[in-house]
């Protein structure tokens, strides 16, 4: 099918010092895993490759069998980097056809208006070359294991700087660095606590 054709008949402590709690958002978004309409937050085509599908039932008749064909066209489209003819298609669309809702009217609004904001980003013929994740599920997993499973425990409070030891820590395990890390700290202290205070200090070496 021609991805163009359409059938549309057309708190602060006491101190005063900042602190932090985890949340992680865990809802899921389009692109993360699975189809082209799910949702977050009950909003259908939150990510680039379901977004057609929200311009779909704008520019098609209720129950239109051709909506689901033209959504798959269009994510292609984006999917393959073209989606600057895909928001050139859907403004034609809209302008030969215009919406009678004004619902619909919106969602073409807010379909258009992400596409072309997100226009730079929307690469992923390049991203796929680099081995760049283009997924949601990366991200969405490590901001779980990372940081809310730890930092999201029943009557947490974090100062911005013990948040940020503890997560630093935990990605020290998580990649299994905590050897060279840990002798990494040894040679670091030894400089900070002996060498740097002695002149000479070169002729100095770690004896514990």
């Amino acid at each position: 099918m021609d991805p163009g054709t359409g059938s549309r008949r057309h708190k602060q402590l006491t101190s005063g010092q900042d602190t932090w709690s985890a949340r992680c958002d865990e809802s899921r978004t389009a692109g993360a895993e699975g189809g082209l309409r799910e949702t977050t937050g009950g909003n259908t085509g939150t990510a680039p490759a379901g977004l057609p599908y929200k311009a779909a039932w704008a520019l098609h008749e209720p129950r239109d069998p051709a909506i689901e064909t033209w959504t798959i066209a269009q994510a292609l489209e984006i999917l393959h980097g073209r989606a600057a003819g895909v928001i050139a298609r859907i403004t034609q669309l809209a302008a030969a056809h215009p919406p009678q809702h004004s619902e619909h009217a919106k969602n073409i609004r807010k379909v258009l208006g992400y596409l072309t904001a997100k226009l730079p980003y929307l690469d992923y013929p390049r991203a796929l070359a680099a081995g760049w994740p283009v997924a949601t599920g990366v991200i969405e997993g490590a901001c779980r294991h990372l940081v809310q499973d730890r930092m999201g425990i029943t009557g947490a409070r974090w100062s911005t700087s013990g948040a940020q030891a503890i997560l630093w820590l935990r990605v020290i395990a998580a990649n299994r660095d905590d050897a060279p890390y840990w002798t990494w700290h040894i040679q670091q202290e030894h400089q900070r606590n002996h060498l740097s205070r002695y002149s000479g200090s070169d002729s100095f070496t770690l004896a514990a």
